[in-house]
């Protein structure tokens, strides 16, 4: 994945428009998720690059949360 700056990490918090962040590059993104993943989960992130465009789906996100897991535990 070519990495364009900035990124955005996009969620909806129980409101009809989304909440949007920006980040300097997807790994800043990412480690926000990885931090609030536990609030994040319910609130279907995304992750978009600098034309908005999706980078990164909820089930992608979930998928990456799963095999960071175990990793965590062992």
């Amino acid at each position: 994945m070519s990495e364009q700056n900035p990124v955005y990490l996009r969620w909806r918090a129980g409101r009809p428009q989304p909440e949007e962040e920006r980040f300097d590059n997807l790994d800043a993104a990412l480690d926000a998720v990885e931090a609030r993943w536990e609030t994040l989960q319910h609130q279907v992130p995304q992750i978009l690059d600098h034309r908005r465009i999706l980078m990164l789906s909820t089930a992608e996100l979930l998928t990456m949360a799963e095999e960071e897991a175990p990793a965590a535990k062992g």
